[in-house]
């Protein structure tokens, strides 16, 4: 938390309120070309924070986030953790180039470390923790695992004693909703390009972080994640991306270099669903 600005900046304000500061986006272009001779444009955004409602500390380090997508959370939590821990090699000990390994986090609800699973650092270990930080974070709205507000100690606070706002059975209700969202259905399953693309993945080893293929725990409870055959193409474990797609900030046990491997189901949609097919985290 930065004094002053919480976990998260808020560009917007409610009526009468200051936004804690506006968010200027510019960016650097640069054209590259593959061995074949066909050519793609790539471009580095660069954030800079103007107006900012109390000075910025000097040493403030900022991370931007592009939302994922959240269908099929409640498969990626219901991964056991001997499987993902079964992908990990942080050292490469076997050579081949990945060094991956899990994130730790500590859980506010639960009060333990725990594997994280989600966020592009996977510094969160549950849906509920994930659910309720964006009520608090992104909307203001305090709940039971986040009873204070998102301004606490700030002069935007307001200073009401309704907290905390969100009846526990939203909260509980809108978990269950994103735990049983499902999944996109697999689309050009006989198409000849998209199959010599699956091959080609495989064969320059993006299939060794982008693990295809994992099958989730037995849950007597919700059988429609229990023990299913999933294709989430993760392993759900942060690696070094370099510089180039380095944030510079520490999430936990994740560095200012390392990422988690995004799911990349449903990846084929973003175009249609988004407008723009942005991918990265920023």
């Amino acid at each position: 938390n930065v004094p002053g600005f919480g976990a998260q900046l808020q560009d917007v304000a409610i009526f009468g309120q200051t936004p804690e500061a506006r968010i200027i986006i510019n960016y650097a272009s640069q054209t590259i070309t593959f061995p074949d001779g066909e050519t793609a444009s790539l471009r580095t955004p660069a954030y800079t924070l103007q107006n900012a409602y109390l000075p910025l500390p000097a040493d403030v380090m900022i991370s931007p986030r592009m939302a994922p997508p959240f269908f099929g959370l409640g498969l990626i939590q219901n991964i056991p953790e001997s499987t993902i821990l079964s992908f990990a090699d942080e050292n490469d000990s076997n050579g081949d180039g990945i060094s991956g390994k899990p994130n730790y986090v500590w859980d506010p609800y639960l009060q333990r470390s725990m594997l994280g699973r989600f966020g592009l650092k996977a510094n969160t270990a549950t849906i509920l923790t994930q659910v309720a930080a964006a009520y608090n974070q992104d909307m203001g709205i305090t709940n039971y695992v986040f009873p204070k507000e998102s301004s606490f100690g700030q002069l935007q606070d307001d200073g009401y004693g309704d907290d905390p706002e969100l009846p526990d059975s939203v909260l509980n209700g809108t978990v269950f909703y994103i735990k049983s969202l499902a999944v996109p259905a697999r689309r050009n399953v006989t198409d000849a390009i998209a199959l010599r693309g699956e091959q080609i993945f495989k064969q320059i080893s993006c299939a060794n972080c982008h693990i295809p293929t994992i099958q989730t725990a037995v849950d007597v409870n919700f059988p429609a994640i229990s023990n299913q055959r999933i294709h989430p193409y993760t392993d759900l474990l942060l690696h070094d991306m370099g510089p180039g797609l380095a944030d510079n900030r520490p999430d936990f046990l994740a560095s200012g270099t390392e990422w988690k491997t995004p799911a990349l189901w449903g990846i084929g949609l973003f175009e249609r669903t988004n407008g723009v097919p942005f991918y990265l985290h920023d």
